[in-house]
């Protein structure tokens, strides 16, 4: 159960940080929207190793759900920031 928790989590909590960095980064430049997607691909890839570290084994099915978390979390973050 704990193990589903930290599955969960973890990709909401680094897409959320990936969402802010993305707005810290593009702001108002439409030019770097692509900086934006590098930094939410560069953060799902960070996972890679934090799982391990919690003793937690994934199997590939998990990284589409683990993927999906993290770029559904980022997008809304992103989004409503710039709509602030």
């Amino acid at each position: 159960m704990e193990a589903e928790l930290k599955k969960t989590l973890i990709p909401i909590t680094l897409g959320a940080v990936a969402g802010l960095i993305s707005f810290l980064v593009t702001q108002d430049l439409r030019q770097r929207d692509a900086f934006g997607i590098i930094i939410l691909v560069l953060l799902i890839y960070v996972q890679k190793f934090i799982f391990p570290k919690l003793g937690i084994e994934l199997k590939a099915k998990d990284w589409v759900g683990l993927s999906f978390l993290t770029l559904s979390s980022w997008y809304i973050l992103w989004t409503f920031l710039l709509n602030l």
